[in-house]
């Protein structure tokens, strides 16, 4: 490796903990989405809350599960 850095075992630990910790959270983002797509699911997301179920005894899937 050049220019070695002689770091101990708790710093090292620490920094890699931190790395983690970070990639983690930026991973964990969503994305932004262009505007369109973003206005398209929206408007499925309305058209769905005005369908009827072909199941009348099963509620949506989406709410049964949170």
């Amino acid at each position: 490796m050049r220019n070695g850095i002689d770091i101990d075992p708790k710093h090292s630990r620490a920094i890699v903990q931190e790395i983690g910790e970070r990639l983690r959270a930026f991973l964990n983002e969503e994305p932004e989405l262009p505007g369109s797509l973003r206005a398209q699911i929206d408007r499925l997301g309305e058209l769905e809350e005005q369908s009827p179920s072909i199941t009348p005894s099963a509620g949506r899937w989406d709410k049964l599960h949170r």
